[in-house]
């Protein structure tokens, strides 16, 4: 899972090329954005998570070189060569956040999405393999004024003129259709293969939920990725617009690796923002981060009721009424006739929006029914909303 692209964003004559992890992370957290790709701060830190997931795609990869080889990888050789990488690759900054699950128990989760990808898919024979981790690259404009690329996790054409798109997910949360229907990172990845690739007619995005054993698949018309084309560019402009890098509190800031130097974390007696505990995993020691819990700055209560007003102004212009619950829920109607198809409206019109469905706000914005800044104002409070004291710990 290479990171795509590490020139800095500002301060130089050429745009420079973004990737979808850019772009999610500008939409997570503005500051967290300059950090890693402004201010080019070293990361130190990795999360178990994002430990868990290198292990696996890599051990992935090593089966389909092995193949191309003409080898027949057996379940063994699959998973002696992942715990011997578990153990080359650790390093005591490995950092835990779910303090009530132990080292062990993540190897062994990687293990058994292994195990589950293994028994489905063997003998791996599935099409033409055209690349692993491979990179691929576009411009969403004519003048190639906004460019894009990544790292497909395998390519395969199973046909002539038939492309599959591959992605592994180690998440423990397995997507709706409706999530995986709005998803950019794999839509992008299309519109470089068939600038690539031109004999590509028909392309499946394919992502494997290794956790469940479930294969997911998606399909693109040509007026969605035209869609994605429109909202891409939106965001590469308002990150380049952007001169405050706003920080967004939410559940994923106990992830960050700049939590420690984040002014919504800084303001109290633990200025780490981290507390160490010893580990013992694979026979030597080693130090695992676990996040403390702090109060909530008061900057949050602040930004919560002027996102509420700013909201709720805009809310008209945009066809739209909103609703706000005791505990902080934001609720929202649209006019437009066919919005149960588009927003899952309950049979009254109103949905409750979260974190988890932003894709369909982003859609409403690639189908212009919603307006990127009122959008962005939606995210904004949902990020703020999903800290855990809001809704009393629930």
């Amino acid at each position: 899972m290479p990171e795509s692209g590490d020139t800095p964003i500002r301060r130089q004559s050429v745009r420079p090329v973004y990737s979808a992890s850019r772009l999610s992370t500008y939409e997570s957290c503005p500051l967290q954005f300059r950090y890693r790709y402004i201010d080019r701060i070293p990361r130190t830190e990795e999360s178990i998570e994002a430990y868990l997931g290198s292990r696996v795609h890599e051990a992935l990869s090593v089966l389909y070189h092995t193949v191309q080889r003409g080898g027949g990888p057996s379940l063994s050789d699959l998973l002696k060569d992942y715990h011997r990488q578990w153990g080359e690759c650790w390093h005591n900054q490995v950092k835990i956040v779910k303090q009530d699950r132990s080292i062990d128990h993540y190897k062994e989760f990687g293990e058994r999405c292994l195990v589950n990808y293994y028994q489905a898919h063997q003998p791996f024979n599935h099409g033409e393999v055209l690349g692993l981790e491979c990179q691929v690259a576009t411009s969403l404009d004519p003048d190639g004024c906004y460019k894009i690329q990544g790292y497909i996790d395998r390519l395969v054409c199973v046909g002539s003129g038939r492309y599959e798109i591959h992605d592994y997910k180690t998440s423990g949360r397995l997507p709706s259709q409706g999530d995986l229907d709005v998803d950019r990172q794999l839509a992008l990845y299309q519109l470089a293969v068939e600038e690539r690739w031109p004999d590509a007619k028909e392309i499946d995005l394919v992502w494997h939920y290794l956790a469940f054993g479930r294969e997911l698949r998606s399909k693109r018309s040509p007026k969605a990725l035209d869609g994605l084309k429109r909202s891409t560019i939106a965001v590469i402009d308002r990150i380049e617009a952007d001169t405050e890098f706003t920080p967004i509190k939410s559940r994923l800031c106990h992830w960050c690796v700049y939590q420690n130097i984040c002014p919504l974390w800084t303001d109290h007696s633990d200025a780490t923002g981290t507390a160490y505990a010893p580990a013992v995993g694979d026979g030597r020691s080693m130090e695992v981060r676990t996040s403390v819990d702090r109060r909530e700055p008061d900057i949050q209560s602040i930004a919560r009721d002027a996102l509420r007003e700013a909201i709720t102004l805009a809310a008209e212009p945009e066809g739209a009424e909103i609703r706000f619950g005791e505990h902080g829920q934001l609720w929202i109607s649209m006019s437009h006739s066919d919005r149960k198809t588009h927003l899952n409206s309950a049979a009254d019109g109103w949905v409750r929006l979260s974190v988890e469905s932003l894709p369909l706000l982003f859609r409403q914005m690639e189908l212009a029914r919603l307006s990127a800044p009122f959008v962005e104002k939606l995210q904004r409070y949902l990020a703020l909303s999903s800290q855990e004291d809001w809704y009393g710990g629930h």
